[in-house]
């Protein structure tokens, strides 16, 4: 009898551990982030860069057009035929650049 009682006693300290993890958790590990806040990734070669756009050649993707603006990080002084890491994040159908750096090997 004592036994079965030290079980529940055990059984419900767990549950209310897993409980109270469960709640105090920063944010929902299984929910993704809005499409909006999600940070993408490209590899690929200048084709052409203004203040407005950059015009990149990436090898699986083709020729990507992304928005230049004043938020935008340019890590180094590169223009055409550079082979950039560029990093976007998508504003219904723009591409907008956060930051674009020179791949160095």
């Amino acid at each position: 009898m004592l036994e079965a009682a030290r079980i529940q006693a055990m059984f419900r300290s767990f549950l209310c551990a897993v409980l109270l993890l469960t709640l105090l958790q920063p944010a929902c590990f299984w929910r993704k982030k809005p499409i909006e806040e999600r940070v993408f990734d490209v590899y690929g070669t200048v084709e052409s860069i203004t203040p407005d756009a950059l015009v990149v050649t990436a090898r699986k993707k083709g020729r990507l057009t992304f928005a230049m603006t004043d938020a935008s990080i340019k890590g180094g002084d590169f223009g055409p035929g550079a082979y950039v890491h560029t990093y976007y994040k998508l504003k219904g159908d723009v591409k907008e650049v956060t930051m674009v750096v020179e791949k160095i090997d």
